[in-house]
């Protein structure tokens, strides 16, 4: 199998790392606050800018993030697999 065939399935790959990601591991986000696990209820406050997040928004923002990687996921997926077709097309006219 050539380079490119890799790097085509490399890609295919990390599609399917994108949508399995927004289908299994955003669908119950560990949120967190300089390092430690905020619980329902909980504030973090940003030690920068004061700014307070508190675990309703981060869990909201994480649940907002799920359909637009997924997508995407798809997107790459989709694109990879027209590069390996596309690739197996030119091999066999070319006689390779």
């Amino acid at each position: 199998m050539s380079r490119r065939r890799w790097a085509h399935l490399a890609l295919g790959l990390l599609g399917l790392l994108g949508i399995a990601w927004a289908v299994v591991f955003g669908a119950h986000p560990q949120i967190t606050c300089h390092d430690a696990v905020l619980q329902p209820g909980g504030v973090c406050v940003n030690a920068n800018t004061g700014k307070t997040h508190t675990y309703e928004e981060q869990v909201a923002a994480a649940q907002a993030a799920r359909p637009v990687v997924g997508t995407l996921g798809l997107l790459v997926v989709a694109f990879a697999s027209y590069l390996w077709v596309a690739d197996s097309t030119s091999d066999e006219t070319d006689g390779g």
